[in-house]
């Protein structure tokens, strides 16, 4: 009868001990969900932030060949703010025709 009674405690500890276990890996199983959410928001801002960085280097590229395009090709204009457009082989020319027009208008 007393290794029937040690015998039932022993597995009764077991029990136990093993419902404080399973509780240990649903704590650890909550930190691996949060570590993985982390991951996916930084790895999201990195995307964003690399997608970011392409529109403006795809802006500045647009520009400087337009800038040489029009070095090459002569082909520089301005709107005066009057509402005339001037062309000419530079910009600097094509911005000084304006002066009869009220200058310059603001792009």
């Amino acid at each position: 009868m007393s290794k029937t009674i040690a015998a039932a405690v022993i597995a009764l500890a077991m029990g136990v001990g093993g419902l404080g276990t399973a509780g240990q890996l649903g704590g650890v199983t909550d930190a691996t969900k949060k570590a993985g959410q982390a991951t996916k928001e930084v790895g999201k801002a990195a995307g964003e932030t690399t997608k970011d960085a392409a529109k403006t280097t795809g802006k500045a590229a647009k520009k400087g060949a337009t800038t040489t395009k029009n070095a090459v090709t002569g082909e520089a204009r301005a709107k005066c703010m009057d509402g005339t457009h001037h062309t000419a082989r530079t910009q600097k020319d094509a911005d000084a025709a304006c002066t009869h027009h009220g200058g310059v208008a603001k792009k």
